[in-house]
């Protein structure tokens, strides 16, 4: 039977005194970067220089940056590019920034079960994938009942990777229509399969 968490499986308080880097500001980051601000937490949004959402993400009142700066930043990083797109920036501009203590975040399991991405052993990986497009997303978030999501751990160093998913998961509103517990490779493989 599959584990299902809500807001009362999920402290917010866990996100405190840490920064969330949003890497991508198209349908599903501009939803997760304002939701998180919105739940009260530090967001900056990390974009290549000369980004078309640069001032978008700017007049939504949330901080900018450029990738790189963004991860070095960032206490957890939340990748939200396509995936075609994911393994260049990774090596590009993400992995570098990563440290001891990180937590590397992916709304979709794809890079990760394909080996395209493949971070340090000393960060945390996680998934928290809505199953709903970024404008539901955000408009179900502000109407209040939250869209549901997948959460996965690929990688749990610190022993915290899945109490710091679920606080994400509140954070972006996840937890109040219900987080399912899954596995990469499920995400990724009944995802795939979806589309065809």
């Amino acid at each position: 039977m599959a584990k299902i968490y809500y807001e009362k499986d999920a402290d917010l308080s866990v996100l405190n005194d840490r920064t969330v880097a949003i890497i991508g500001y198209g349908s599903q980051g501009h939803a997760h970067a304002l939701n998180l601000k919105d739940s009260g937490q530090d967001v900056v949004v990390g974009l290549y220089k000369g980004s078309k959402s640069w001032d978008r993400a700017e007049k939504d009142g949330v901080k900018v940056t450029g990738v790189a700066e963004a991860a070095r930043m960032a206490d957890i990083i939340m990748v939200l590019l396509p995936d075609q797109t994911q393994r260049q920036v990774y090596e590009e501009s993400i992995k570098a920034g990563l440290s001891k203590g990180k937590t590397l975040m992916f709304a979709h399991g794809f890079n990760i079960h394909f080996n395209q991405v493949v971070p340090p052993p000393d960060v945390d990986v996680s998934m928290i994938a809505p199953k709903a497009p970024g404008h539901v997303m955000r408009d179900l978030f502000t109407q209040g009942p939250g869209v549901p999501a997948l959460l996965a751990v690929h990688q749990d160093v610190s022993g915290k990777a899945k109490d710091v998913a679920l606080a994400y998961g509140r954070g972006v509103g996840c937890t109040r229509a219900g987080v399912v517990e899954t596995t990469f490779r499920e995400e990724t493989e009944t995802d795939l399969f979806g589309e065809q």
